[in-house]
């Protein structure tokens, strides 16, 4: 009898212990009182919110209704700053920030490279009401597949049973079922590829089927937690196809063809030419994106366009190439990869494409992480002294009208468009966004997500940029 009263006595204190001290309910409350309004990683103890419900009131700070207790006096909250609050015993690092919030719950899944597995995804964006899609997502990319911060692909889904796909608009994008989650891991400060392909939107031309053909994706950064853990920032984007170049659509014979460099081999570098099968839907480091179907897919136009570029008398090659690529995208394309020194982009990463099957080639870059005095595996090159080419430029490089073409388009950007001010000015407005919003600070509290990251890095890309147009100026000038 004794014995079983204090067996009482002990969990009837057990009981007062937890209510007092609020670790173990409050924190179980706590995971379902948050839905669609912040998110909170408990491992890492971390609570980010981009809403405007937010108060403190005496020594206590208020999200959404739920209460936190803070034991320093905050005389206001700062977008990006860290603050300690805590939940019961349980102590958090708050973080206010604008950026998107993107929250994917697997079920239970595990994310592979295909096929994609049915998940879930919320959007909480600054100023309007959470959206909610069920979505099946993958592993994507050869390297970043392994990164600490993997990049992902994924399509919405009209339920989680896959019934048909379902085409959105996600943060003020295209309306599409496919979307990119770029997790920019190899890059110290997330904003090389960012800022590349913002360049690229600035000079890049291609002779345009319609005024709405776009060159490039849309992008746009945000914060991602999957199944409670937050991986830092990421880029969410639009995918390169038919769609967004506006290619025709193949009709009983090959019309529009989109293909992407994805390794480095013959064809995509102009330096040999491969046997083909079209019931293959690689050649030579070329993927077929479109089109892609056996039956439909059909390697002959790129095979004699390479072999052209490889082959080809010099006489004929000086007629011909500017009806066999678009010669005014193939300029802007060479000082785009030079001006940032990309050297991952000279064969692989590139999208080749044609409106139609008459038509010129043209380029689209893709995946400059490896840019801006860095390597495509984040590590400083510093070279800003040597030209990036390739077999097709090597060639074009020695015709006269177009080495005067590229001196006088270098002049032109040069005055706007790729002044040393305008180029800074872009990668700090960029950096600014992830700054002031705290992105540098909480991805080094995660293990595994910071990556080379240093203040000191902006410093330093201003100074190579600087004495990558003095190199760049000289060498144009001497063509």
């Amino acid at each position: 009898m004794i014995r079983n009263y204090f067996v009482i006595i002990i969990i009837f204190w057990s009981f007062i212990s937890c209510q007092e001290d609020g670790s173990s309910n409050n924190i179980n409350d706590l995971k379902t009182l948050i839905e669609n309004k912040f998110e909170i990683d408990f491992e890492n103890h971390l609570i980010i919110y981009n809403g405007n419900s937010i108060s403190i009131e005496n020594n206590t700070l208020i999200i959404e209704e739920l209460e936190f207790e803070i034991k320093n006096a905050y005389p206001k909250l700062i977008t990006g700053e860290m603050y300690d609050v805590f939940y019961g015993n349980e102590q958090f690092s708050l973080f206010i920030s604008n950026l998107p919030i993107l929250t994917i719950s697997t079920n239970g899944n595990t994310i592979v490279d295909e096929p994609k597995v049915s998940a879930s995804i919320t959007i909480l964006e600054k100023n309007q009401m959470p959206k909610s899609y069920n979505m099946g997502i993958e592993l994507r990319g050869r390297l970043s597949k392994n990164y600490p911060k993997p990049s992902y692909s994924f399509e919405l889904w009209s339920d989680e049973n896959k019934s048909e796909k379902l085409k959105e608009s996600l943060l003020n994008m295209r309306k599409d079922d496919d979307w990119i989650l770029d997790g920019l891991w190899n890059e110290p400060l997330r904003i090389r590829d960012f800022t590349s392909h913002n360049i690229w939107f600035k000079i890049g031309r291609v002779n345009k089927k319609r005024d709405h053909t776009k060159t490039g994706i849309s992008r746009k950064y945000c914060e991602l937690f999957i199944d409670g853990k937050y991986l830092g920032v990421y880029y969410l984007g639009e995918r390169i196809d038919r769609k967004q170049l506006d290619l025709k659509k193949h009709n009983k014979q090959l019309q529009g063809e989109l293909f992407k460099g994805y390794d480095w081999a013959n064809g995509v570098t102009f330096s040999g030419l491969d046997n083909f099968d079209n019931s293959i839907g690689t050649w030579s480091g070329y993927k077929a994106k479109y089109p892609s179907e056996v039956g439909q897919l059909d390697w002959t136009n790129l095979y004699k366009h390479t072999s052209f570029v490889v082959f080809g008398q010099t006489a004929d090659f000086n007629v011909e190439i500017a009806s066999r690529i678009d010669l005014e995208n193939a300029v802007d394309y060479f000082i785009l990869i030079n001006l940032a020194y990309a050297t991952d982009n000279t064969g692989k990463n590139i999208y080749t494409a044609k409106f139609k099957n008459k038509s010129p080639y043209f380029f689209i870059p893709w995946d400059m992480d490896g840019s801006f005095g860095n390597d495509k595996d984040g590590v400083r090159t510093d070279i800003t002294n040597k030209i990036l080419s390739n077999g097709l430029y090597d060639r074009l490089l020695k015709n006269v009208g177009f080495k005067t073409e590229l001196y006088n388009r270098w002049l032109e950007l040069r005055i706007n468009e790729l002044s040393a001010t305008n180029i800074k000015a872009m990668f700090n407005y960029n950096y600014s966004i992830l700054n002031e919003n705290g992105i540098y600070i909480r991805e080094q509290l995660v293990n595994g997500l910071s990556y080379n990251y240093t203040p000191s890095e902006m410093e330093f890309i201003e100074t190579w940029i600087d004495e990558r147009l003095a190199f760049l100026d000289a060498y144009f000038s001497s063509l």
